[in-house]
C-alpha cells in the first residue's frame, strides 16, 4: 500500500518559531534587509517626534518597499497583503503587518530621500566589488503615467472649448436677465448651469496658460539653437567664401502648436510615442555599466532623448563618475553639441549617427578606411569611430547591456506604469525602481 505525507493543518507549535528558519540562507529578502541596515537613515528618524501611537521602524518599511519593487509588487495594498501571504514578506516585516495607508504614506513622505539611497546602494555595491565603471551605456524608455491619454486635450481644442463656454455663459446671463414670462417656464437651473460652466472655463483657461508657458520655454531653447546654427553658417561663409551646404535653418515660432497637449489628471505628463502607439508617459533614463548595473537614473517629461545625453552622464554619482572612459548611446542621443560637451568632460563618446541597417556588415567593412581624418567635423569623426573595429566592438555591447535592463524592469518586474503623479514624484519613483533592480542584480552577482 502506498503511503503519503499529509498536511496536518491542526498541528500546534509547542516552541516559539524563528522566522529566519523559514527562509533559505541565501535569499533576496535577507540581502535587502542587510543592505537597508547599512543605509543612512538619520534624516528620516529625526522627523519622528516620538508622540502618539508607536510608529513602525522606517528601516522595515523601506525594506518592504525595496523588496516589493524588486519582486514586482508595487501596490501598497498588495505589499500589505503579502505580509500575510508570503514568508519572505513576513520575514522582511518581522511578522508585522503595516497597513497600506502606512506604506503609501511612508513612500510619499520620504520621496526626497530615495535618490540619496540610490547613491548609497551603489556605493555599498562598490565596496562589495560589484560596481565597476569604464564603458557606460545610456538609453531611455517611455513609462506610462498614472493618467489616461483620454484625459488630455490639445491646444486647438482648448481654444475651441474656451470660446464655446464663453458663449454659453453669455447666453445664460442674458437668459437670467430676461423678464419674459415664457422664459421662466424653462426647466433650467440657471445659477447651477452658470457655476458649472464658469468652473470648467476656469480650468480650461488654466490649462491654456500652462500650454502657452511651455511653448514659450520651448521657443527660448529653439531660438538659442537657431542663433547658434546661424552664427556657425556665418563663420563658415566668412572662412570659405562659399555659401554653407544644406538648407538654411528655419526660425522657430513663438506660439503653441495646435497639437500641444495638456492632461487634466497629471498635467506634467506628456503624450509620447511608444511601441504600442501614443500614450500618456514619462521618459525614464538609465546609465548602465558592462555588468548591467544601473549607475545613473532619472525620469522627466521630455519626449526627445537628444537633450538627455549629458544629464544622464551627470546623474552618475560623483564618487563613480571619475572612472568613466566611454559613454555609448543610440542615434536618438546624437548631436554635435553632445559630442563636444562629452569630450570636454574627458569622456570618449560613441553615439550612433544614424539607425543601423540590417545586414550591413560588408558595406561597413568596405567603407571603414575610405575617409581621411584630416580637417573633418566632430560628426564625421564620430562616423569614422563607429566604423572602426574598437568602436563597433564597444557599440554592439549596448544591445547586450542597457536594453536588457529595461526588458527586466518592464517584463520581469512588470513595472510599466507609475503609481505616483507629477514630474518630481515619478522621478523619485523611477529611482526607487532602479534601486530595487540594483539590489536584485547585486544579489544575483553575489550568488554567481
Amino acid at each position: 500500500m502506498k503511503k503519503f505525507i499529509g498536511a496536518d493543518r491542526e498541528q500546534r507549535m509547542l516552541m516559539p518559531y524563528d522566522l529566519g528558519d523559514w527562509l533559505p540562507e541565501h535569499h533576496l529578502a535577507r540581502f535587502v534587509v542587510d543592505v537597508v541596515d547599512k543605509l543612512d537613515m538619520k534624516r528620516v528618524y529625526i522627523q519622528y517626534k516620538g508622540v502618539g501611537s508607536t510608529a513602525y521602524d522606517p528601516r522595515m518599511l523601506l525594506s518592504l518597499l525595496f523588496y516589493g519593487y524588486s519582486t514586482g509588487v508595487f501596490s501598497s495594498r498588495k505589499i500589505e497583503s503579502s505580509t500575510y501571504d508570503s514568508v519572505a514578506f513576513r520575514f522582511v516585516a518581522g511578522n508585522h503587518h503595516p497597513d497600506h495607508d502606512t506604506i503609501s504614506e511612508f513612500r510619499k513622505r520620504f520621496l526626497g530621500q530615495i535618490k540619496g539611497w540610490f547613491k548609497e546602494i551603489l556605493l555599498i555595491g562598490k565596496e562589495l566589488g560589484l560596481v565597476k565603471l569604464g564603458n557606460i551605456y545610456i538609453d531611455g524608455s517611455k513609462v506610462q503615467a498614472n493618467a489616461s491619454r483620454h484625459k488630455a486635450m490639445s491646444y486647438e481644442y482648448i481654444q475651441k472649448l474656451e470660446k464655446q463656454l464663453e458663449e454659453e455663459i453669455e447666453k445664460l446671463l442674458d437668459l437670467a436677465a430676461s423678464k419674459d414670462e415664457s422664459e421662466k417656464a424653462l426647466e433650467l437651473d440657471i445659477p447651477k448651469e452658470l457655476m458649472l460652466r464658469k468652473d470648467r472655463l476656469s480650468k480650461i483657461q488654466e490649462a491654456k496658460k500652462v500650454v502657452e508657458q511651455r511653448a514659450s520655454e520651448r521657443y527660448q531653447k529653439e531660438k538659442e539653437q537657431y542663433d547658434a546654427k546661424i552664427e556657425q553658417r556665418k563663420q563658415e561663409n566668412e572662412k570659405t567664401g562659399k555659401k554653407p551646404r544644406g538648407k538654411e535653418p528655419k526660425a522657430p515660432i513663438n506660439q503653441p502648436n495646435d497639437k500641444d497637449q495638456y492632461n487634466f489628471t497629471d498635467p506634467q505628463s506628456r503624450i509620447m510615442k511608444t511601441s504600442r502607439g501614443f500614450d500618456q508617459c514619462y521618459n525614464g533614463q538609465a546609465a548602465v555599466n558592462d555588468d548591467m548595473v544601473i549607475v545613473g537614473a532619472y525620469s522627466n517629461s521630455h519626449a526627445n532623448d537628444k537633450q538627455e545625453f549629458i544629464p544622464a552622464i551627470e546623474s552618475i554619482p560623483e564618487e563613480l563618475s571619475g572612472d568613466i572612459s566611454t559613454v555609448v548611446a543610440d542615434t536618438g542621443y546624437f548631436s554635435e553639441n553632445n559630442i563636444v560637451d562629452c569630450e570636454q568632460k574627458n569622456i570618449s563618446p560613441i553615439i550612433s549617427t544614424s539607425r543601423e541597417k540590417h545586414n550591413s556588415f560588408l558595406d561597413n567593412y568596405l567603407t571603414q578606411n575610405t575617409e581621411t581624418t584630416q580637417s573633418i567635423s566632430p560628426v564625421e569623426k564620430m562616423r569614422q569611430k563607429l566604423k572602426s573595429e574598437e568602436g563597433k566592438e564597444i557599440y554592439k555591447k549596448r544591445k547586450q547591456t542597457v536594453e536588457p535592463v529595461f526588458g527586466v524592469i518592464k517584463e520581469i518586474l512588470g513595472f510599466r506604469r507609475f503609481s505616483l503623479r507629477g514630474e518630481a514624484e515619478t522621478d523619485a519613483e523611477w529611482s526607487l525602481v532602479c534601486s530595487a533592480y540594483n539590489l536584485k542584480r547585486f544579489f544575483r552577482m553575489q550568488m554567481a
